[in-house]
């Protein structure tokens, strides 16, 4: 079930202070109230506008249905709003009605304007677009009124006369006999789906349907520090209504595609980065350049910096999502030990003599407890460099 825009319901813009949506909403309401308003859609109208002044007066749903439309005060697209009825129920309601209420009709869905369907547009973008924020253009395929017959279904110069399956009431009715009696449903009429109305001569351009099927370009503005399965709505975009109703909306999901370069691994808000350094840059410690998301930049490495050692440089990771960059994540930068697979001799014999160094400050300086751990107490480095020095 499709609904209206919450800010058309009130006959608010979508700049509205809480001020003029509670005015809109009591003069509204009184207006509509079953209690006072007896027409057959006050009901249905006073319902709309209690719904839509729960969303509209709490900030938090506003912003989030300003964003995402009913999707975003709603998981289900136009789903539902509290419990289920039978009137939710659709059929199911109908039928119960006519079982348990002694054989009653069932009554018809509205045969007025009915507001299009929403599109969904999964679209793909690169690594850093996603950072950083990027406008797109993409391609998107809906249901548009009929250029050549204005969307009323006929053949220009024709007339629209009366659906001759409805007989111009728009609705068409449907009598079963069951156990508990005749079962009779009215249902919106499936050649002029409720309009009452058919062309007396199709539009060619359509076939009398009003509608035909577009693919259209549009530019879509994705905002930095978007990940993957992250929506955007788009307002308008999606099918055109129904008997006069309006377009729905298109929802773009994203899908963030991974570092063409092999660099970075995003988690969250927070990047990561693995450094290959030299045995002597870890052990004498060093200067190093980096690659960061905004350029190169110098990291200092303390001597003795061990492996698997992470540096954090704060502030250096992906914008956090609506801050407009002003808070980020941060970059992680993960130390590991780069061994050659082939050393040349003179390499080899210096890496012999470190190790016969550390070999002899080891034993000079081993404790009770080490001589009975023997075989666990090597340096890690010491293991790594005669890893490297035993193949062939």
């Amino acid at each position: 079930m499709n609904k209206r825009d919450y800010y058309e319901i009130l006959g608010l813009k979508k700049d509205a202070t809480e001020a003029d949506i509670k005015k809109s909403y009591r003069s509204l309401a009184r207006q509509f109230h079953p209690d006072i308003n007896k027409s057959p859609e006050a009901e249905q109208k006073f319902k709309e506008l209690s719904e839509a002044y729960e969303v509209l007066a709490d900030s938090d749903k506003r912003a989030r249905y300003d964003q995402f439309g009913h999707a975003g005060v709603n998981p289900q697209f136009g789903g539902g709003h509290g419990g289920f009825g039978f009137e939710d129920m659709g059929g199911f309601g109908d039928i119960f009605e006519a079982f348990f209420g002694g054989g009653r009709r069932s009554r018809a869905r509205s045969n007025g304007p009915e507001r299009g369907s929403d599109l969904r547009l999964d679209f793909e973008i690169g690594f850093r677009e996603a950072i950083f924020g990027v406008e797109k253009e993409a391609k998107v395929t809906h249901l548009e009124n009929c250029e050549k017959c204005s969307g009323n279904g006929a053949e220009p110069g024709t007339k629209i006369v009366s659906c001759s399956t409805c007989g111009g009431v728009g609705q068409v009715q449907q009598t079963q006999k069951t156990l508990f009696g005749n079962f009779t449903q009215v249902t919106t009429c499936p050649k002029c789906q409720g309009a009452g109305k058919w062309p007396e001569s199709p539009c060619k351009g359509c076939s009398g349907r009003g509608k035909v099927t577009k693919e259209k370009k549009i530019k879509l503005k994705i905002p930095a520090g978007v990940d993957t399965g992250a929506k955007l709505r788009v307002p308008g975009e999606g099918d055109i209504g129904i008997r006069g109703g309006g377009p729905g909306d298109l929802y773009v999901v994203i899908h963030v595609m991974d570092d063409d370069e092999g660099l970075f691994e995003r988690r969250g808000n927070d990047v990561f980065i693995e450094v290959p350094l030299a045995y002597h840059q870890v052990a004498l410690g060093d200067e190093i350049e980096i690659p960061t998301l905004d350029g190169k930049t110098n990291l200092t490495i303390p001597a003795g910096t061990q492996p698997g050692k992470l540096f954090t440089l704060k502030g250096k990771g992906v914008p956090i999502l609506g801050t407009d960059g002003r808070r980020r994540g941060d970059l992680h930068v993960l130390v590991n030990i780069s061994v050659p697979q082939k050393v040349s001799s003179e390499e080899a014999k210096l890496l012999k003599e470190l190790a016969t160094l550390h070999k002899t400050d080891h034993s000079t300086k081993k404790t009770k407890k080490e001589d009975s751990d023997k075989g666990q107490q090597d340096n890690s480095f010491i293991n790594i460099l005669k890893n490297a020095l035993h193949r062939d």
